[in-house]
């Protein structure tokens, strides 16, 4: 079980005025820590599993420089003469409670980053593994009230087979984390810290939403055969994997692969994938003073899309903006970002950044089989412009066979709408995570709401039905944490999907579950 070094209350050590510097610089040291710590774990989950995840850690250095220059920990050394352990939780308890306190919800939502905050620079104070984690033995199930983004980007699923949390948004971040690292993570049980003891045996079905505690022997023999049963099945499916996914009726379903730019690209080959639906080129922009020129795009898109060869790989252009700082493009701040400049927006503001990309892609189409993708279209001009630009690209640079050129669909506004931007758009797609926060209006990280994220809401499906409907024939792809969900598949499949882009270890399961489908009678 973790314990949380934010909430422990010991007894308060007293300095002396002449100490006060030297704690202040304790503090400064500890910040200094976690800065570069953060910078790792962006670049880790960047590289492991998804650039905008790896952006939560970035956003959480801007954070904490901001709060380390407003010296409010410096006034309550000084006027407390406390620890700096015991300035920084007071500081830090005071904005969370600031944040807690705002009513607007997305500004609330970074509470969560407080906390996160405040257990970094703790930990670093004090010697402490902040987040109790640091002992757990192997094969381990963690048992927390509370899981936040730094909570999982150090666990193995060697070490922890699973994670049980009383609260946890199903679209947070932590959440997201859990699934790619493929943890089994069972959520929503309030008052479980006071039901379980450390060292208490567990067994953790999130298949039937069920935690068992102490089992008896006919249910751990139980458990163990359902979990072998479950182990044989992934072996067929693996074995089949590169075989297409056709359903019961004959409908060929198309398989593809979600991918960060340096993901590895032998999880796509290996499980079967049957092209890239979505690779995302948002790690090239990190960690760099400036934007990359277009001959450095080029070269390394060249690079690393080159394995893929013998198959389709569609190509989001740059999604920045939002919740996705990118410190090279020093863009202004927005008070509420998710509702601001990002994605195709963004873009269209800024015609250097987006010619750049254009230009390299356009190289790219001339050697390998590419589909260029502009994220979070919102309006019919959004794709009417960035079509104009592609066009007036290519004219420069003399090259007359274009790359399909495809909108991303996020928004309500783009879905009402699709067949206005279908008339700009040689294919779709459909991005589900976002679709859903803007639908239901619960920010996917936020835990507090997250019994209104719902992807299955019949708001979200009926909007889904309007894209097929209105696609004008197009080619749709869905993608985002929906188009993975085994509960979910057969009703994508009703409403008339026939390609899904989804998480590489996910591809062979599904392929298997699309064989045993009927569309006809799903």
């Amino acid at each position: 079980m973790a314990g949380d070094i934010l909430d422990c209350s010991a007894e308060a050590h007293r300095i002396e005025p002449h100490q006060v510097d030297a704690e202040l610089e304790r503090v400064r040291r500890a910040f200094a820590q976690v800065a570069a710590e953060l910078e790792e774990s962006a670049r880790r989950i960047s590289e492991q599993i998804d650039p905008s995840l790896g952006e939560i850690f970035r956003a959480h250095r801007l954070m904490l420089e901001s709060l380390l220059s407003s010296n409010e920990f410096e006034k309550e050394l000084r006027g407390s003469l406390t620890t700096a352990a015991e300035a920084v939780k007071t500081v830090f308890r005071k904005w969370e409670a600031k944040f807690a306190a705002i009513q607007d919800e997305t500004l609330r939502e970074r509470t969560d980053d407080i906390v996160d905050l405040a257990r970094r620079v703790l930990r670093q104070l004090e010697g402490a593994d902040a987040f109790g984690l640091a002992a757990m033995p192997a094969g381990s199930v963690l048992v927390t009230q509370r899981l936040l983004p730094s909570d999982v980007v150090a666990l193995s699923p060697r070490e922890v087979k699973a994670i049980v949390v009383e609260s946890l948004g199903q679209g947070s971040h932590a959440a997201l984390i859990t699934r790619e690292k493929g943890i089994p993570t069972l959520a929503g049980l309030p008052g479980l810290l006071s039901q379980i003891r450390s060292g208490d045996e567990a067994l953790v079905d999130t298949f039937r939403e069920a935690l068992i505690i102490s089992p008896s022997p006919d249910t751990r023999r139980a458990f163990d055969h359902r979990l072998e049963e479950y182990r044989a099945s992934l072996l067929t499916c693996k074995g089949n994997c590169r075989k297409p996914a056709i359903t019961r009726d004959g409908q060929k379903i198309s398989v593809e692969a979600n991918l960060a730019a340096h993901a590895s690209i032998e999880t796509v080959i290996e499980n079967g994938a049957d092209g890239v639906g979505l690779f995302r080129i948002e790690e090239l922009y990190f960690a760099r003073e400036l934007p990359p020129s277009e001959e450095e795009l080029f070269s390394e898109l060249q690079h690393l899309v080159a394995p893929l060869r013998e198959k389709p790989v569609t190509i989001r252009l740059l999604d920045a903006g939002g919740d996705k700082a990118i410190s090279s493009l020093r863009l202004p701040f927005e008070s509420n970002p998710l509702l601001g400049k990002r994605g195709v927006r963004l873009l269209l503001d800024y015609p250097q950044l987006a010619r750049s990309q254009l230009k390299s892609l356009l190289r790219l189409s001339q050697v390998q089989d590419i589909r260029i993708l502009v994220p979070m279209v919102t309006l019919e001009r959004d794709m009417q412009q960035m079509r104009e630009l592609l066009v007036a690209v290519a004219h420069e640079m003399d090259i007359e066979n274009l790359p399909p050129l495809g909108a991303m669909i996020e928004t309500p506004a783009a879905a009402l709408t699709v067949g206005q931007i279908a008339r700009h758009a040689d294919f779709l797609s459909v991005g589900t995570n976002d679709l859903t926060q803007y639908t239901m209006v619960a920010g996917r990280d936020n835990a507090t709401v997250s019994g209104y994220y719902e992807d299955t809401h019949p708001s979200m499906l009926r909007l889904l039905g309007i894209i097929i409907a209105e696609a004008s024939g197009k080619p749709v792809t869905i993608c985002g944490e929906m188009a993975g969900r085994e509960d979910v598949i057969p009703t994508l499949l009703e409403i008339g999907f026939r390609a899904l882009s989804i998480s590489p270890p996910l591809i062979p399961t599904t392929k298997e579950l699309i064989r045993s489908i009927d569309t006809r009678n799903p």
